[in-house]
C-alpha cells in the first residue's frame, strides 16, 4: 500500500462493483461466493477510500436496476446480504463519523432490506465527516425519470414556472443532494457506464481496470488515485496545469 501523498484526492468518487461473479466462476466456485468476496473487499476499500485517503463522498453501483432479471436464487443471496452483513459497515462508519445514504428506487426492495438501510441511515444522519452512498435498485435512466415526474407535478400544481427550471432545479430533485462524481472507477474491465450516475459524471475521470473487484485491493484504489492525481481537468475550459 502506498503512504505517499497525494496532491489531488477526488472530493466524490464512486466505483462501479463488477466482476464477482468472474472471480468466483474462475476459481469453479458458485456465484454467492463471489459476492461474498467482493462484500469483504467493499468493507475495506469503504474503509480506506473515506477513513483513510480523505474521499469524502464514495458512491457504490451494488445493485442495478436491472439486476433483478438474473437468477432468483442469486437475487435472493444478495438481499440477505444485504439486509443481514450491511449493518457491519455502518457500525463501522459510525464510530468514523461517516454517513450512509441510499440511492435508488424502494419499490421492489423486500421489507427486511428496507428495514437495514433505514436502520443504517438512521444510524449516521448526524455524522459528518464523511458519505458513503450505496446505490442499490439503482438505475440512472430511472433517477431522471423521478427527477422529471416530480418538477412536472410542481409545475402542474402552479408551485414552479417552466421558465425557472435549470441544472441546479434538476439536481436538487435527483436521488440525494451530492456533489458532480470526480472519479469513476470500474473493475474487471467492461469499459462503460451502465447506466450509472449518468447526470453526475458528467465531468468525471474515468478509471477502468481489469481487476476484479474481489481482488481490488488498498494498492489498486492507491493506483486510481494517482492516475486521477495526474489528470488534467479543464471541464470544458483550459488547462489548469
Amino acid at each position: 500500500m502506498s503512504n505517499e501523498p497525494l496532491n489531488r484526492i477526488p472530493t466524490h468518487a464512486a466505483i462501479i462493483v463488477d466482476g464477482n461473479r468472474r472471480w468466483a466462476k474462475q476459481r469453479l466456485m458458485p456465484a454467492s461466493l463471489g459476492h461474498k468476496a467482493g462484500f469483504d473487499r467493499l468493507k475495506e476499500i469503504t474503509r480506506y477510500a473515506v477513513g483513510d485517503r480523505g474521499v469524502k463522498v464514495l458512491s457504490l453501483y451494488v445493485f442495478s436496476t436491472e439486476n433483478f432479471a438474473r437468477d432468483p436464487k442469486e437475487v435472493g443471496y444478495l438481499m440477505d446480504l444485504f439486509a443481514n452483513n450491511f449493518r457491519t459497515i455502518a457500525d463501522e462508519m459510525n464510530e468514523r463519523g461517516c454517513q450512509i445514504l441510499f440511492s435508488g428506487r424502494r419499490d421492489g426492495l423486500q421489507p427486511r432490506v428496507l428495514d437495514a438501510m433505514d436502520y443504517m441511515m438512521d444510524l449516521t444522519k448526524d455524522n459528518t465527516k464523511g458519505i458513503v452512498n450505496f446505490c442499490l435498485n439503482y438505475g440512472s435512466r430511472a433517477e431522471l425519470t423521478d427527477a422529471v415526474r416530480s418538477i412536472a407535478r410542481q409545475v402542474q400544481s402552479g408551485a414552479l414556472d417552466p421558465e425557472n427550471i435549470d441544472e441546479s432545479t434538476i439536481e436538487s430533485h435527483l436521488y440525494r443532494p451530492l456533489p458532480p462524481v470526480d472519479l469513476m472507477i470500474r473493475t474487471s474491465g467492461e469499459q462503460r457506464l451502465s447506466n450509472f450516475l449518468l447526470w453526475q459524471c458528467a465531468y468525471a475521470e474515468f478509471y477502468f481496470t481489469p481487476v476484479l473487484f474481489p481482488d481490488f485491493t488498498k494498492d489498486c484504489f492507491d493506483e486510481a488515485l494517482a492516475e486521477y492525481a495526474r489528470r488534467d481537468r479543464r471541464m470544458g475550459g483550459n488547462s489548469k496545469k
